[in-house]
């Protein structure tokens, strides 16, 4: 722009659609209550140079941050009560029976038991996704859903529409469709396993191309274009295309936008909320997802595309920007990890991974990538790269040490340390942790991403010496540590 006036005087900044994208924050989650009162408080200056600080010292305080006992790497548990198959055991008799009573899904899960237990853990949700459903279409107890209740094609394909499923799941609703369903029953291909560079890589609508062309002129950039509204439009148009008759004819490089309602409108917005109570997507996604769609149809609506603005009299969905988190205790952290010990078939290595979330507050994507070639068990340290690709040598609390020493051994130093696929393992690590943290009774909404938060939070309580603890480690890893996360103030 060549001025402020030009910038005021831009359309999107005089609609009424710029009011309605406006996010509204809650009002329990003012900037006072959002924040702790000593990160409102202006801190002292000084001398907080963090060379001052020996790496003994930076040690002990990571040594001692917790006051729980980590599981021992050396002891091994070998008994029919431990391992995937003692936890898949466990599921089904205390999350499966007494929950399900239909013949045909209770023998198919006794069967399925063999199977890892994250994929185990996603039939469990599922099947009791399925009870739920009859259960309130139909008015019925779980003991009144039987084989007869399943049954009925009409009722499980109009679950099948309105639920989001994986392979895993989608194998179970197929054989519970061959043994209780006599004619054809087919199921169509989830869009849940394409990749989202490829879905956003498709997408050729000429009508959205257009309305891309006009996010560049006014300013936006290609990498968030790509990065954040192209995944919204490719599920939008994805979702159109499976769920409503009139739009499965077509591809969805040709779906007739003009035919889309308010009222499609207001099912995907209930689509995205199904989403975000299973935990598929936080609130913050699906907020964004839906106003990234709600100014996809008003523009398209400017520009000419559409006959009506349909978005007008709909509203967004809000979110909490900042909100009090729940962290969980030392007690629950200890029966975490414990959980992992007990029932994790490669312990040391998932120990490792979630401990480096833990103990030095690494984001998951930062654990994905760490090769063994990073990790000096002598010195004690390990190398990581950071948000912004920049390296940070970090030093070893004593349970990772541990932990490593193990894991290092006779090991290829350009391979990966949990696997050479790292947006397959960060999708492991996540499953993992919903698994564990199930079976640990938390409670806390979010992913692993809730133990950097833990870390940071622990950093800013420590009376003895709080402000070089966030400065030296502001000072290693090169991130920004500005606020106490258990009062809410976000973090990267």
């Amino acid at each position: 722009m060549d001025s402020d006036q030009d910038i005021r005087d831009m359309d999107i900044f005089r609609s009424d659609h710029w009011k309605q994208n406006a996010k509204t924050i809650a009002e329990i989650a003012s900037y006072e209550n959002s924040t702790s009162q000593e990160c409102l408080q202006t801190v002292p200056t000084g001398n907080h140079d963090i060379k001052s600080l020996s790496w003994e010292k930076v040690l002990t305080f990571l040594n001692t941050m917790y006051a729980f006992r980590w599981p021992e790497e050396d002891v091994e548990i070998c008994s029919p009560e431990s391992g995937s198959l003692a936890l898949n055991e466990w599921i089904f008799s205390t999350q499966i029976q007494g929950k399900i009573f239909a013949p045909v899904l209770l023998d198919y899960l006794d069967n399925k038991k063999s199977i890892k237990s994250t994929s185990y853990f996603s039939l469990m949700e599922y099947a009791l996704e399925l009870i739920d459903f009859f259960k309130t279409r139909y008015g019925l107890d779980a003991r009144s859903i039987q084989n007869k209740e399943l049954a009925n094609k009409d009722a499980l394909i109009n679950f099948i529409e309105h639920s989001s499923y994986n392979f895993v799941q989608r194998d179970m609703i197929l054989a519970i469709a061959r043994k209780l369903i006599s004619n054809g029953f087919e199921l169509k291909k989830s869009t849940n396993g394409i990749s989202t560079k490829k879905r956003t890589q498709d997408i050729n609508h000429p009508a959205i191309t257009a309305h891309i062309k006009d996010l560049h002129r006014s300013g936006v950039k290609e990498k968030s274009v790509n990065g954040k509204y192209k995944i919204s439009y490719a599920l939008f148009l994805n979702w159109l295309n499976k769920t409503y008759v009139q739009f499965q004819s077509t591809s969805c490089d040709e779906l007739p936008l003009s035919l889309v309602t308010e009222e499609h409108l207001l099912e995907f917005k209930q689509y995205l909320l199904r989403l975000e109570k299973k935990g598929i997507y936080i609130k913050q996604t699906v907020s964004n997802c839906f106003y990234g769609i709600r100014f996809l149809l008003a523009n398209l609506y400017k520009l000419g595309w559409l006959a009506k603005d349909i978005t007008m009299d709909v509203t967004g969905i809000p979110y909490e920007r900042y909100y009090y988190r729940e962290l969980p205790t030392d007690a629950e952290l200890q029966c975490f990890f414990h959980n992992i010990q007990l029932y994790s078939d490669h312990p040391t290595l998932e120990l490792a991974a979630f401990g480096l979330m833990l103990c030095l507050g690494l984001r998951i994507h930062e654990v994905a990538n760490i090769r063994y070639q990073d990790i000096n068990v002598e010195n004690r340290t390990i190398s990581v790269f950071g948000k912004n690709e920049k390296s940070a040598m970090l030093p070893l609390p004593d349970p990772l040490q541990n932990y490593f020493q193990k894991l290092v051994v006779n090991k290829g130093q350009d391979v990966h340390l949990f696997g050479n696929n790292s947006q397959s393992t960060i999708r492991k690590l996540r499953a993992q942790y919903k698994l564990y943290s199930f079976v640990s009774g938390w409670k806390y909404p979010g992913g692993p991403h809730l133990l950097r938060h833990t870390f940071i939070s622990r950093l800013s309580e420590r009376t003895d010496s709080r402000h070089n603890c966030l400065c030296t480690w502001q000072g290693m890893i090169g991130q920004k540590l500005l606020h106490d996360t258990s009062t809410g103030a976000p973090i990267n």
